[in-house]
C-alpha cells in the first residue's frame, strides 16, 4: 500500500474520529451536562400512584415552568436505610434551571430553594387535564403540610410532597366509607330502640302524673276563680261607700252624726 493511501485512510479516520467526539459532545450538552452549571436536582417522594408522569414532564413553580422530571422510580431501590412501605414510595428526581426560578439575591440556588421549603413549599403531582398527562406543580398550600419524618438521607434537596385536591377529596371518602363500613349497625338500631323506649316510658309517666293532678288542679282553679269573684265584690263595694272599710259592715251612722 502507497503512502499516499495510508495518508488518506489516516485523515478520513481522524476526521471520522474527530466528529463523533462533536456528536458525543452535543448529546451531552443537550442531556444536560452543558446545562449542569445552570440548573440544580431537588427530590420529592409520592405514596399515590403517579399515573402519566414521566421523565421529561413539567415541573412549574406557582404554574410558571422552571424546570422538568429528570427520573422516577422506587425509594427501595435507591436508599437502603427505607423500610417497610417507604420502600414502596415513588421517587420523583427534578431538574431545576435556576434561570427560570425566580430567587432572592444572595446565596446558591439551593441555598434559596432550602428557604421556600422552610417557608413551607410543597410538592404535588396533578394531571394536565384531558390528554392524561401529569405535572409536579410546586407550591405553597393554603392549609400547612407538615413533612413526614423519613428514615433515609436524600441525594439532594427534599421537597416534602403535598395531596392535590381531587387526591384529599378520594382520600376523605375512602376514610368515610371505610368508617361506614366498620359501623354495628345492630348495636346502633338497639341504642336507638333502648333510647325509644325510655322516652315512651317518660311520656306515659308524665301522662299518669298530669292526669293524678288533674282533679286537684281543677279545685284550686276552682278556688282562685271564688277569690277573684269576692275580691272583685269587694272592690265594687269599695268604690259605692268607702268608709265600710273603717266602719264594717254595720251601716249605722258614726257617733258625730247621730242625733
Amino acid at each position: 500500500m502507497s503512502e499516499g493511501i495510508r495518508a488518506n485512510y489516516a485523515k478520513t479516520g481522524f476526521v471520522f474520529a474527530l466528529g463523533v467526539a462533536a456528536i458525543a459532545g452535543a448529546l451531552m450538552y443537550i442531556g444536560g451536562a452543558g446545562l449542569g452549571r445552570d440548573e440544580f436536582l431537588v427530590e420529592t417522594y409520592y405514596d399515590n400512584p403517579v399515573s402519566g408522569l414521566a421523565q421529561g414532564s413539567d415541573v412549574n413553580f406557582r404554574g410558571v415552568k422552571v424546570g422538568e422530571v429528570r427520573k422516577i422510580g422506587f425509594v427501595g431501590a435507591r436508599y437502603a436505610d427505607a423500610h417497610g412501605d417507604d420502600c414502596q414510595k415513588i421517587r420523583i428526581i427534578m431538574a431545576i434551571r435556576t434561570k427560570d426560578l425566580s430567587l432572592r439575591p444572595g446565596g446558591t440556588a439551593e441555598e434559596a430553594v432550602l428557604q421556600l421549603i422552610n417557608e413551607g413549599l410543597r410538592a404535588t403531582v396533578v394531571s394536565s387535564g384531558i390528554t392524561g398527562l401529569s405535572k409536579v406543580e410546586l407550591n405553597f398550600p393554603r392549609t400547612p403540610v407538615k413533612p413526614e419524618p423519613i428514615t433515609w438521607i436524600p441525594e439532594n434537596p427534599y421537597i416534602p410532597p403535598s395531596l392535590s385536591m381531587f387526591e384529599s377529596l378520594s382520600l376523605s371518602a375512602a376514610k368515610m366509607l371505610h368508617q361506614f363500613n366498620k359501623t354495628d349497625f345492630g348495636s346502633v338500631w338497639s341504642n336507638i330502640s333502648v333510647v325509644a323506649e325510655s322516652a315512651a316510658g317518660l311520656v306515659s309517666g308524665m301522662h299518669e302524673f298530669v292526669e293524678g293532678e288533674r282533679t286537684r288542679m281543677e279545685r284550686l282553679i276552682d278556688d282562685v276563680g271564688r277569690a277573684v269573684d269576692e275580691f272583685g265584690a269587694f272592690v265594687l263595694e269599695l268604690r259605692d261607700n268607702p268608709s265600710s272599710i273603717i266602719r264594717g259592715n254595720a251601716h249605722e251612722p258614726l257617733p258625730e252624726t247621730k242625733r
